[in-house]
């Protein structure tokens, strides 16, 4: 697939015109683009942030035309559009992003990419040219977004928070096969547990008890690997919670969007975002002190577990996602996390504090609810548990 239909189709017109006469319109996009996100990422992240503000990006990009002597037969405004559509858009991916029941857009070279929608994962015929022109797109979609890219930091994290994606780049030396990408992505408009039902992620049985678990104060673990559906379920939850309910979610990257009226939203702060660094654990910890009724961990990958399992014991609602086979091992998996935290209690009394204060476990794969259970104390020294609801996958 050509690269001007990818990635630069606003002046795809007069590309071909300009080949003949031995230059190349999309070559052009690729090198300004490429020298500004090298040399002064900021004109492009904060004109990214800031869309009635790029006249600072405008003036670069014209002084680049102007030092290289770039004359085009396209009308220079007409350039720079393109060249701004090609900065501030998604390209090839544009289509996939729009399609809200998309949930990821996986590439792992330039030319092999991948969706998944509605648990499902498919094929896609998307090709950047070649690993230059890869290269300097996942280097202009981390460094737009707040992300760092260069040859010592090699991946990075991000948020594009107003298209609500998860963006995770890396790039060579660190990848030896090539540049690679993984969005995860959210709906703008998020689905309702009656959704999720017409969608059969839940079944009349599940629907039920779940509806009724969000009148309750249990506090409640979402698992399954990734990309099972365990933040869509989580969300919807979350804004079917009672309206008054004083909620805090808290998140490493925004991933939940809630439309739950009184919910406040929190985020982490790297070190290299400057100023003083904000941890997930940190946020958990100082929720204590803001008179909540719920918390929200929009993942558990680390020592906010620890948190986590405490703040379940104070008598809050506890709500979180986390990585785990089954039902049956996902305490054993928050306690694994907690007991890294570096804190003094045994991974004994861990257990038996997650198996007091965490109420429920529901366990999902490829976008369903497979089974739920409820977490019951200890029994014999190890946690009880008596399954509610089972899928039949048979």
């Amino acid at each position: 697939m050509p690269l001007v239909k990818t990635l630069f189709e606003p002046i795809g017109k007069t590309a071909e015109k300009d080949r003949k006469n031995g230059i190349s319109v999309e070559s052009l996009a690729m090198k300004i683009t490429g020298e500004i996100i090298e040399d002064k990422p900021y004109f492009v992240m904060d004109s990214f942030r800031e869309k009635d503000d790029r006249d600072g990006l405008r003036r670069e990009v014209i002084r680049i035309l102007d030092r290289d002597n770039l004359y085009f037969s396209v009308n220079r405004d007409e350039l720079i559009r393109g060249i701004f559509d090609f900065m501030f858009g998604y390209g090839a991916l544009q289509k996939y992003i729009d399609d809200e029941d998309i949930s990821d857009i996986d590439g792992t070279r330039y030319n092999e990419f991948t969706i998944k929608k509605l648990g499902e994962r498919y094929r896609i015929d998307v090709d950047f040219g070649d690993e230059r022109a890869f290269e300097t797109y996942c280097r202009l979609i981390a460094v737009r977004s707040g992300g760092f890219l260069n040859e010592d930091d090699t991946h990075c994290r991000t948020a594009d928070i107003k298209s609500k994606l998860r963006i995770n780049v890396s790039i060579p030396p660190r990848n030896v096969s090539g540049p690679a990408i993984s969005i995860r992505k959210h709906r703008q408009n998020a689905y309702t547990l009656e959704n999720l039902k017409e969608l059969c992620m839940l079944d009349d049985e599940a629907f039920r008890i779940i509806q009724k678990m969000t009148h309750s104060n249990s506090s409640i673990l979402f698992c399954g690997k990734g990309a099972a559906g365990k933040t869509t379920l989580l969300r919807a939850f979350l804004n079917s919670l009672p309206e008054l309910e004083r909620v805090l979610v808290v998140e490493s990257d925004a991933e939940i969007y809630p439309k739950k009226a009184f919910c406040i939203e929190q985020r982490t702060k790297r070190p290299e975002e400057g100023g003083r660094p904000v941890s997930l654990e940190g946020l958990v910890r100082d929720g204590l002190t803001m008179s909540l009724d719920t918390y929200c961990v929009g993942e558990l990958v680390g020592e906010e577990a620890y948190s986590f399992i405490k703040a379940s014991c104070t008598g809050h609602r506890m709500l979180g996602t986390i990585h785990s086979k089954n039902a049956f091992e996902a305490i054993g998996r928050i306690v694994s996390l907690a007991a890294g935290a570096g804190s003094n209690d045994s991974v004994e009394r861990l257990m038996d504090s997650a198996a007091s204060g965490i109420d429920c476990v529901i366990y999902l794969k490829e976008f369903k609810v497979i089974e739920i259970i409820l977490v019951k104390g200890m029994e014999n020294g190890e946690p009880g548990y008596e399954s509610i609801y089972r899928k039949d996958t048979e």
